[in-house]
């Protein structure tokens, strides 16, 4: 396993709240800094929606603002998404240890964990804004194991009902969003299933 490992210093202490004294961590990154710009992006559709509104709003001679108002809010609107999202990539930690996948994210910092038996792998989702800033999101797939999905698959006499309530489904809350060199954190999240589930 050579994962980029960054448990130096400022890191440490960030995931202190988050690892338990017994783990071991085998992987601690954050996301990429373009995290802000793709994250940012997705207020552009709102914002624009709400300044065509508020200029049309401006045909109505009682409105007291006018285009430039309209304008301004929009790019109030993006800037605050832009803060907001700043403070989240500030926050954000993905932690892999030798028991648990951690995600710690949100300006009002909220912390997913799930057991490594837990996971059944690990997607990745082709974006073209990541694909074009060389970045990759991870998706972890919750749920039962391989070796027991095989063996459900074997088993003829299974009920068709329980086969559905077994599938893998994907936990947004333990996105790893915009990291860097995502093929190789991926395999380093494997192969920690691999080894320690």
């Amino acid at each position: 396993m050579n994962p980029t490992l960054a448990v130096e210093g400022e890191d440490a202490r960030a995931a202190s709240g988050v690892i338990d004294a017994d783990e071991t961590v085998l992987l601690m990154i954050r996301p990429s800094a373009w995290f802000i710009v793709t994250t940012s992006v997705r207020a552009l559709p709102p914002a624009l929606a709400a300044g065509a509104a508020l200029a049309l709003a401006t045909l109505d001679e009682s409105i007291p603002w006018d285009v430039r108002g309209a304008v301004l809010a929009s790019v109030a609107i993006v800037l605050a998404r832009t803060a907001w999202q700043t403070v989240d990539w500030m926050v954000r930690l993905y932690v892999l240890t030798d028991r648990r996948v951690i995600v710690r994210r949100g300006p009002i910092p909220e912390v997913s964990s799930c057991q490594l038996s837990e996971v059944a792998g690990v997607g990745q989702p082709r974006r073209l804004f990541e694909r074009l800033t060389g970045t990759g999101s991870l998706a972890i797939l919750l749920g039962p194991s391989r070796r027991v999905r095989r063996a459900r698959r074997g088993m003829r006499a299974e009920p068709r009902r329980e086969v559905r309530r077994s599938r893998v489904r994907v936990e947004h809350a333990m996105e790893w969003s915009v990291v860097a060199n995502a093929p190789q954190v991926r395999r380093t999240i494997l192969l920690a299933v691999s080894r320690y589930s």
